[in-house]
């Protein structure tokens, strides 16, 4: 059988007219027609409180035809108890107060303000998938950068590396780029440059001279 008692969108602990017709052995519009009586019976005040206990809602039928249901809290369930007697009734509303206390038992742990050190270790969690996250998108971005541009054999010093998967801080980019302009230069090749983002315009090199370059011993 379905839990007797669920979490509200308030965090509240409900039931429901259908939960209580099932657990009760009740046909479900008797239910109904005994909340109904109740929301009609009291005085005034009575009567807006007990509205307050219950909410009018709907659910599908095996036919899925539409059909009246009413969401009850703790006071709700409990006044229309009351009027279901025997033995077995007196079981089923034990349940039904067993199944309250364990739902609000359950709300109360998770509204429990978290303590300093709780606190500090969710904060640093987050802080370290914020930082893998944009190492990710940030990786994405070189390589885009790599590979969009009119010369497809040329890439930047740091789209290379990253295509290899090789660390390259700015300080190393600046020299492994200076190394680059003169290979090129002394072999006669055209380097090219894009626009970047970040830096203005960065140069490009042919993929020969990158992998030559890669391979010198920075000093």
């Amino acid at each position: 059988m379905t839990e007797l008692v669920f979490q509200g969108q308030n965090n509240q602990a409900l039931t429901n007219s259908l939960l209580v017709a099932e657990k009760f052995g009740k046909r479900h519009a008797d239910v109904i027609r005994a909340i109904e009586n109740l929301l009609k019976s009291g005085s005034e005040s009575t009567n807006a409180k007990l509205r307050s206990s219950f909410v009018l809602g709907s659910y599908e039928d095996s036919k899925r035809e539409e059909r009246p249901l009413y969401v009850m809290n703790r006071d709700g369930f409990s006044v229309l108890a009351m009027g279901f007697t025997g033995n077995k009734a007196i079981d089923f509303k034990v349940e039904f107060t067993s199944a309250f206390n364990a739902m609000e038992s359950q709300l109360k742990e998770q509204q429990k303000p978290l303590s300093q050190i709780e606190i500090l270790v969710q904060s640093a969690n987050l802080l370290l998938e914020q930082e893998k996250r944009l190492g990710q998108v940030e990786n994405k971005v070189l390589e885009i950068d790599a590979r969009t541009k009119a010369r497809p054999d040329y890439f930047t010093i740091v789209g290379y590396a990253t295509l290899k998967k090789i660390k390259c801080g700015l300080q190393l980019a600046s020299t492994l780029g200076k190394k680059a302009t003169s290979l090129c230069k002394s072999k006669g090749y055209q380097m090219e440059e894009i626009p970047d983002p970040r830096f203005g315009r960065v140069k490009t090199y042919p993929l020969s001279v990158l992998e030559e370059v890669f391979d010198i011993p920075v000093n």
